[in-house]
């Protein structure tokens, strides 16, 4: 997320994209599974935990990613509008800086030359994402088969 995290500092991106620094204290829901919202986080310092519940039976969340300076969420619901998908809980004391979605997707179409180069970070991290869950769905099916082989 180099040319995203390198944006936050750019006067003309800071003067024409809405953003807001926000302070959490450890321990505090920074995102809620199922809310609704397009902005994008970045996290400038602490670390967090993203999440999501399994059952209502389980006693812990389903941990998905444990988050740190310069690392993003909030990434998906900025391209499809569609819930959070998952809790983001701060792990320490955590300072993040909320990007408006709208307002990052009309700096970013007026921009081609640095929208590119976002936009490709953004891609390269969702990438990362697909391949660990990839690895998550094959790992958890291979158990499942194992244990119901002989049915």
């Amino acid at each position: 997320m180099q040319k995203l995290v390198k944006l936050l500092s750019d006067p003309e991106f800071t003067a024409a994209v809405e953003g807001e620094k926000l302070t959490f204290p450890a321990d505090s829901i920074m995102l809620d599974e199922g809310s609704e919202g397009r902005d994008l986080f970045v996290i400038t310092q602490g670390e967090a935990l993203v999440s999501y519940e399994l059952d209502d039976t389980l006693e812990h969340p389903a941990r998905l990613a444990k988050l740190k300076v310069n690392d993003i969420f909030g990434e998906l619901s900025l391209f499809d509008s569609g819930p959070r998908s998952a809790e983001v809980k701060a792990v320490s004391d955590c300072q993040v800086t909320k990007i408006s979605g709208a307002s990052l997707l009309a700096f970013l179409d007026a921009r081609p030359e640095q929208g590119y180069y976002v936009l490709r970070d953004l891609l390269q991290h969702l990438i990362e994402q697909m391949r660990q869950n990839n690895m998550r769905t094959k790992m958890t099916l291979q158990m499942y088969f194992h244990e119901h082989e002989d049915d």
